[in-house]
């Protein structure tokens, strides 16, 4: 048996849903787990990094990361603090830890925190598909249609090629 609930709260999926899907343009985009989703669309990691001191000299850590971690992109810079995303790569969660911590000391890293990419990182990335002229035609072919395509939901929903995939 299965249920169906729609929802914006990735949150609120992600508690209550074994397997989820995304739409887009009234279309689904990808179908799986929410590790599913995470591990195939997901950006990769996210590293925050805390420098100690009042006003630290951040250029250091700047040039460690693009040497340490190719491909690492700068998404946020305040007064101590660093924010990456690192991309999808084959380098492990450990490696990532054991070459901050071995740099800790010298990098006067106070401290850092690595999160793998959120499901509402990944439902905004596939929402940022969405456009809004396909959309408005959609809803002008089914304005009187108010329920989904219960046959058209249940076989892609059955169909053992879709557990976990991107349509």
């Amino acid at each position: 048996r299965s249920v169906v609930l729609t929802s914006h709260s990735m949150e609120e999926c992600e508690a209550l849903c074994t397997r989820m899907a995304i739409m887009v343009n009234g279309r689904f985009r990808c179908l799986g787990s929410a590790q599913h989703l995470k591990n195939r669309f997901g950006d990769g990691y996210t590293i925050v990094v805390r420098i100690a001191g009042a006003n630290p000299d951040l250029a250091p850590v700047e040039n460690f990361f693009k040497l340490a971690f190719p491909g690492s992109v700068l998404k946020e810079k305040h007064r101590n603090m660093l924010q990456y995303q690192l991309p999808s790569s084959p380098s492990s969660l450990a490696r990532i830890f054991s070459i901050l911590s071995q740099n800790k000391k010298r990098l006067h890293i106070e401290d850092y925190s690595v999160s793998q990419t959120t499901l509402d990182q990944v439902f905004v990335n596939f929402a940022k598909d969405q456009s809004d002229d396909d959309h408005t035609k959609d809803l002008s072919l089914h304005k009187n249609q108010t329920v989904v395509d219960v046959a058209v939901l249940t076989s892609f929903l059955q169909d053992e090629k879709m557990k976990e995939s991107c349509v």
